[in-house]
């Protein structure tokens, strides 16, 4: 049986033997503090051999998160690992995870309240179906099914595309921003110029012989956005639920670039923020990627908490008939929208969305998840 084979088999057993034993505190206490200490003691054994993806999260972590009094104390150190093998083991949550929810010194059920990154990923692979994944990861075929809620004119760049297209859409847009087709957290966005036809057609063999792009004519935000940092789109990310009670939007939140950076994503340096579904008022402070947090935006000053997100109902209602366009049907997706001048307009869909809303927010939304994605459906 080979690693990955191996370290499934043990997740597989784990999450069964969990099954059982939750159900009652005596025998939830008999898995905690006996089977789980075994299964960690065996995993940590052979240096995590198991699996290299958790000894090069652990790596990562230590030079991240670890403090120096536990760095210089190997009592400390052995510890805080033995810890976080016992997430991962019962829980699936990566070592960075376990830091960026602040779960020091919590207890298993705290820690069992988050959802981590590998069980959203299972339960979408569960009930999710390959055309939803198609439609929403692929730039151009979302794009194609909701042109009309962008606002503003894209153009797919490949090697299929003729050069005078693309050089038709600079001489519109002599500055735009372009994306890699399949990108994620904003890697790789860039805005460029170009001010004559020539320049256009370098920048398209550029492009078209490394990869697939998206080339965008540039968002104008709404003022009341760029107040908050006016080099960057500061957007919203909307985690919606189709059910048969209608759309549920679940630990959304704002996002924010910093002074000089065109992109606003957490996983670039932004700062992001989580908002009231209901209302639209943010209700926590700023969080990074890395730990901060900020009562105030550092660049511009404005405060977090209490901002109300304008013409808020508006979004809501875009998001609702964005969710019942898609000829997929999806039951989630994590949805980027910016406010212009002229209305809420679409910036991306995605199919796989993070819900980092849970370290900004310091509250688990695993049941939430799981209620409206796998209990609350029509079928």
């Amino acid at each position: 049986m080979n690693k990955k084979k191996l370290k499934e088999s043990i997740f597989s057993i784990d999450k069964a033997i969990q099954i059982v034993l939750d159900k009652t505190s005596v025998t939830h206490a008999i898995y905690e503090h006996i089977l789980l200490p075994m299964e960690a003691f065996c995993f940590k054994a052979g240096n995590y051999w198991i699996s290299n993806e958790f000894r090069q999260s652990l790596a990562e972590s230590k030079k991240k998160f670890f403090t120096e009094e536990e760095l210089n104390n190997p009592k400390l150190t052995k510890q805080l690992e033995k810890t976080l093998v016992k997430v991962f083991i019962a829980h699936r949550m990566r070592t960075h995870e376990y830091f960026l929810y602040n779960l020091r010194g919590s207890t298993y059920w705290e820690q069992k309240e988050y959802l981590t990154d590998t069980d959203r990923r299972l339960m979408l692979d569960k009930v999710g179906n390959q055309e939803a994944y198609e439609e929403l990861t692929n730039k151009s075929k979302f794009y194609a099914v909701t042109k009309k809620y962008f606002g503003r004119e894209v153009c797919i760049i490949d090697k299929e595309l003729p050069p005078d297209e693309f050089i038709s859409f600079v001489s519109r847009h002599s500055k735009f921003i372009v994306k890699p087709m399949e990108g994620s957290t904003g890697k790789d966005a860039e805005i460029l110029t170009a001010s004559t036809p020539d320049e256009a057609r370098q920048i398209y063999a550029e492009l078209a012989e490394k990869d697939q792009w998206v080339a965008e004519e540039l968002i104008k935000q709404h003022p009341a956005m760029a107040a908050w940092n006016e080099s960057s789109v500061n957007t919203l990310r909307v985690p919606t639920i189709t059910t048969k009670y209608g759309c549920k939007i679940l630990q959304p939140f704002f996002r924010t670039g910093r002074k000089g950076s065109v992109i606003d994503n957490a996983g670039q340096g932004g700062i992001f923020a989580v908002f009231d579904p209901d209302t639209g008022v943010i209700t926590t402070d700023g969080v990074d990627e890395y730990g901060g947090r900020f009562e105030c935006h550092p660049d511009s000053g404005m405060r977090y908490k209490g901002w109300q997100i304008p013409h808020y109902d508006e979004m809501k209602r875009l998001v609702e008939e964005i969710m019942q366009t898609l000829p997929s049907q999806p039951r989630y997706a994590g949805l980027d929208l910016s406010l212009t001048e002229q209305g809420w307009i679409l910036v991306e869909g995605n199919y796989d969305g993070q819900f980092v809303g849970q370290i900004a927010e310091r509250k688990g939304i695993r049941k939430q998840f799981i209620k409206y994605y796998l209990e609350d459906q029509n079928k």
